[in-house]
């Protein structure tokens, strides 16, 4: 065990600091912008209806939840072992271990998606066709990927914030025509939509008038909002990746704070308001995945133009996240090795201080899921791989964001237990008149993987789509690697040396008791 804790003098210790207090924004609405939001809020907003809008509210509130939890967490107890750290701490190493090593699975599948995203688009945009430029396309993107997440962290924090800016900008543009659109200054109706909504103001008039509030709200149903929600926590996943990259911030006291508000207030409005507008400008019932929302929009008030523009997006978009998701991943898987929970060799830094060898490790498993999807896609065996991915991401995502949660709760009970009053000690605290928000975002979405499971029993007319299959599987990816530890653990096979990095305390050192 002692030979564990030496060191060699010239292996780096730590995590290179190469990220500015503004990119970690950045980074954060990158890994969440991704071509989910474009691609898939359409099907949601098709099968949901006007719902949606109250479905992606409610996920807004889980996310501020989440990130006020996470804040309190980043600034009174520093770790560079990103959220495991805490899990392990506070929940106990089983726990960490699934939630964890279901973190790295979610975005081991979500990546290949986001490649396969981008594959769609560069054949609708160059107008080749084929399963030798859907392959080339798929695997191009992979290998771009591979290039920026092995160079250095700053080089991927230039591009990856750029990206992410590209696509804040494009979303403000479509904010900026469809609100002109909406009161009457731009734009008429055009094809299928004339006749159906007149020049000028529109009002409510498009999805809502029909008599009855329920129906205009539930075309479809109150149960499949409830069913359906894992999909859309699916669209704001990725926000947790502020704080993975907070620990390679330049100034993370004051960077992590107001990084996390501030990605909460974007996200809620980048969401929330162009949703809005597309539920007052065009029929619910007309929404496809098939393109995004947004270009279709345009395409139906006469701004086939900028339709392209959209569909552009989605390429940035879609190779935004999966690199953001990349970035992530690493360091989840980085920070497991740090605490004991995965293979030692996995926490071993390059000179110049990046986890390269858990770079490697994640990237052979996402060439793994990349390939196998594109050769089930071709010979027929998967029809649809984007989906199927995406559902298993959002179940597996959603892992980390309750162990975050509950991690924050635990923190604050050891903290009574010591002697400590938590509202009165803690920086960037969760006050108390927003406590319950923590504790509604860590229910709801325990109900929203439930709902996932039986969702097929719930809707039998089977829009929830093969949710025990994905639920099963996804389960799987938790339960397995608990199991591993354990057996490993009987058989005196892991290290139970947890290591902090030189600059870290531990709980106790921070807080020691008082009561005493």
């Amino acid at each position: 065990m002692s030979e564990e804790k030496k060191v060699v003098a010239s292996e780096p210790k730590e995590l290179k600091r190469g990220i500015r207090g503004w990119q970690v924004a950045f980074i954060g609405l990158g890994g969440v912008i991704g071509s989910c939001y474009f691609l898939g809020v359409g099907w949601t907003i098709q099968v949901m209806g006007p719902s949606v809008f109250l479905a992606f509210a409610v996920v807004g509130l889980i996310v501020f939840g989440l990130m006020i939890s996470y804040a309190e967490l980043l600034v009174n107890l520093p770790r560079k072992g990103t959220f495991v750290a805490y899990t392990n701490e506070f929940l106990g190493p089983t726990l960490s271990v699934g939630m964890g090593w279901s973190f790295w699975f979610n975005w081991v599948c979500y990546c290949p998606s986001e490649a396969i995203a981008v594959s769609y688009v560069l054949q609708e945009l160059t107008g080749i066709n084929s399963p030798v430029a859907y392959v080339a396309f798929a695997l191009g993107t992979m290998a771009a990927l591979t290039c920026i997440n092995l160079c250095a962290v700053d080089i991927f924090a230039k591009i990856e914030s750029g990206l992410a800016i590209t696509k804040v900008i494009i979303i403000i543009l479509f904010i900026i025509v469809g609100f002109g659109i909406w009161i009457g200054v731009w734009g008429s109706p055009t094809g299928e939509l004339v006749g159906i909504v007149e020049d000028g103001f529109k009002g409510m008039g498009v999805n809502f008038g029909s008599g009855s509030l329920y129906h205009d709200l539930f075309p479809n149903g109150f149960a499949v909002v409830l069913i359906l929600m894992v999909v859309v926590l699916v669209t704001f996943q990725g926000t947790e990746i502020v704080g993975l990259a907070a620990s390679e911030s330049q100034d993370p006291e004051h960077s992590v704070p107001r990084a996390c508000r501030s990605v909460t207030y974007r996200i809620v409005g980048l969401y929330l308001v162009p949703i809005l507008l597309v539920l007052l400008l065009y029929p619910t019932a007309w929404s496809t995945d098939e393109r995004p929302i947004f270009a279709d929009v345009m395409n139906a008030y006469g701004f086939g133009g900028l339709s392209y523009v959209f569909l552009a997006v989605v390429l940035v978009a879609a190779f935004s996240c999966a690199n953001t998701g990349f970035y992530g991943t690493v360091r989840c898987m980085y920070g497991l090795s740090v605490e004991g929970l995965a293979p030692k060799f996995l926490s071993k830094l390059s000179k110049n201080q990046a986890p390269q060898r858990a770079v490697l490790f994640t990237l052979l498993f996402m060439w793994i899921v990349l390939i196998i999807g594109l050769v089930s896609e071709l010979t027929g065996t998967l029809s649809n791989l984007y989906g199927s991915l995406l559902s298993m991401s959002g179940f597996t995502g959603t892992l980390a964001w309750v162990g975050i949660i509950a991690s924050q709760k635990r923190f604050r009970v050891r903290l009574k237990r010591n002697g400590y009053d938590p509202d009165k000690i803690l920086k960037a605290r969760v006050k108390p008149v927003m406590a319950w928000i923590p504790w509604f975002a860590m229910i709801a979405q325990l109900c929203c993987l439930l709902m996932l499971a039986f969702g097929d029993i719930l809707d039998p007319e089977g829009n929830a789509g093969g949710g025990i299959i994905i639920f099963t599987v996804a389960t799987s990816a938790v339960i397995i690697p608990m199991i591993v530890y354990k057996v490993a653990l009987s058989k005196g096979k892991v290290r139970d040396l947890k290591t902090l990095n030189p600059e870290e305390k531990s709980f106790d050192e921070l807080y020691p008791p008082i009561n005493k």
